[in-house]
């Protein structure tokens, strides 16, 4: 009986990696064991289990579902459902229109219930590799025990807590070219906020490293308040066994949550994950025969046209300016074009009249009764081959 919770998320797990993982979709399910905080504060060892659900129909969307069971070494679990979304509107000249929302619901074991939603409204600038970010933060949260003194921050007499919050929240990106077979980014952000009057800010720093197998996310930030002020971040680090498989180290320290009144804690965990689906691989390019490989520094672009006397390419990188592309003896039109690091849209325009996309590459409806495809430039320098059209989430 007192591992029904975990039995129960086991069953969960194995039929959504079995039975849902489908194009555009991602099925994952991870299982670690190690130490965590609870939501009363109390640090014992813990085991998890979390399935999850990501949905990536264009680059544009994202969707994502998923569950934990979560079982400490005291006998008391905890069980949780979440849901997120990013979505992005792009309205040109390197702006677009975001909007990322998220929301939780734990039950525990001793007969607390936490529920919470938060969304992100946003406007976005991107040039390249770089990118800023600005808009407001609304979040919202519930609390509700049965257990009074385990919760001294609730409401006396009813045994809930309920509180939201409205502030300006900002950042950036910047994804750094590397090596051959490396990558980096780094984030920064901060958000400003005052439940029940305090005023509450939270500034993060992020560092994003991947070299061949090994993947490592890392953050660290600080929170400002006359009440809480404290260093607080993690790291995960992830290798990949096999496509499907990877293993799985983390650690973080993590401050109070100001809405449902829980405290800060720590928590490290090792496990494995397991994944079916994900985004489509990269499509090879069509060869122009007869042509040396791209220079240093530029992407090639290329389809395969031979009826066409005349071949254009345009996309977001440059504003929608077609320039024209070169006919190879073999009929397979390319052009190399200094594109700095980042996702684009684009499309090929033929004989002056019809635009065109290549054939199976992901693609969405441009907003003119056309479809634009979708172009990846991971880092400057790389050869044609290696800079194809992939579906992303934003």
């Amino acid at each position: 009986m007192r591992y029904r919770p975990i039995v129960a998320f086991a069953q969960m797990s194995a039929l959504v990696v079995s039975g849902l993982a489908a194009q555009g979709t991602t099925a994952r399910v991870l299982v670690g064991g190690g130490t965590a905080t609870d939501l009363r504060g109390v640090r014992s060892a813990a085991y998890s289990l979390a399935p999850s659900l990501v949905l990536a129909p264009d680059p544009e969307v994202a969707l994502s579902i998923g569950a934990r069971g979560t079982r400490f070494n005291g006998g008391e679990w905890s069980l949780a459902g979440s849901g997120a979304f990013a979505l992005r509107r792009r309205l040109g000249a390197g702006l677009s229109l975001r909007l990322n929302g998220s929301g939780d619901a734990v039950r525990t074991s001793y007969h607390a219930t936490y529920l919470s939603a938060d969304g992100i409204p946003s406007v976005e600038w991107r040039r390249g590799a770089f990118s800023l970010w600005a808009g407001a933060h609304a979040a919202t949260a519930r609390t509700t025990s049965e257990s009074f003194v385990a919760h001294p921050t609730l409401v006396p007499g009813t045994g809930r807590l309920s509180r939201s919050v409205l502030g300006p929240a900002f950042g950036g990106t910047l994804q750094l070219a590397g090596l051959e077979g490396r990558s980096a980014g780094l984030s920064y952000r901060e958000e400003h906020s005052r439940p029940e009057g305090v005023p509450v800010v939270d500034r993060t720093a992020g560092l994003n490293l991947s070299q061949g197998l090994l993947t490592l996310n890392a953050s660290i930030g600080r929170r400002f308040a006359t009440d809480e002020s404290r260093m607080f971040g993690g790291g995960r680090l992830a290798l990949a066994v096999t496509p499907a498989v990877a293993l799985i180290g983390a650690a973080e320290s993590y401050p109070s949550n100001r809405l449902t009144g829980t405290p800060g804690g720590r928590a490290f965990t090792a496990g494995l994950s397991l994944s079916l689906g994900g985004p489509r691989g990269l499509r090879p390019l069509p060869q122009p025969a007869g042509v040396p490989r791209a220079p240093a520094g530029a992407t090639r672009l290329a389809l395969a046209a031979p009826e066409a006397s005349r071949v254009e390419v345009a996309g977001d990188w440059n504003g929608w300016q077609p320039v024209a592309l070169t006919r190879s003896t073999n009929g397979v039109w390319y052009a190399d074009l200094p594109i700095l690091p980042g996702v684009y849209r684009y499309a090929y325009r033929l004989d002056s009249k019809t635009w065109e996309v290549p054939k199976g590459v992901a693609a969405v409806n441009d907003g003119f009764g056309g479809r634009s495809a979708w172009l990846t430039v991971r880092e400057s320098g790389r050869t044609a081959a290696q800079s194809a059209n992939r579906k992303e989430a934003p």
